[in-house]
């Protein structure tokens, strides 16, 4: 019997992610801007368990940060440090009943719903810090 490793599940949760030099690239930025942008959470950053930093592409859009996301991502770090969590917190669509699925948080942001967004945030950040 073989003994595969089992996939990793963050795959599928936060699909492809850029390195510093790549999303460098993308975004016309340096690599200092980028990580400057993240250190302000401006764009999320994510370390991997081998140290290794990445950042989700589902972030970008037409060569930009989507609009908002770095407001969202403050009030997400109210709740928990954990950007992980975070990131799974954008990209994750819920089932609506119907078999569908909502938006993610993040295609609601592409979408120009920033305020129904940041509601949403403001209230798991506040269930994560209870």
């Amino acid at each position: 019997m073989s003994t595969a490793p089992s996939p990793n599940p963050w795959a599928d949760i936060i699909g492809p992610c850029y390195t510093t030099a790549s999303l460098a690239r993308t975004l016309g930025w340096t690599e200092a801007k980028v990580a400057a942008a993240a250190a302000c959470l401006d764009v999320l950053e994510l370390t991997s368990t081998d140290g290794v930093t990445l950042y989700p592409a589902f972030q970008v859009r037409q060569g930009l940060p989507v609009q908002g996301l770095g407001e969202v991502l403050r009030v997400l770090s109210t709740g928990t440090a954990g950007r992980w969590t975070w990131a799974q917190w954008l990209n994750t669509r819920l089932p609506d009943g119907e078999g569908e699925g909502q938006p993610s948080a993040v295609d609601k942001l592409r979408a120009g719903h920033l305020d129904d967004v940041l509601r949403d945030a403001r209230h798991d950040a506040w269930a994560w810090s209870s």
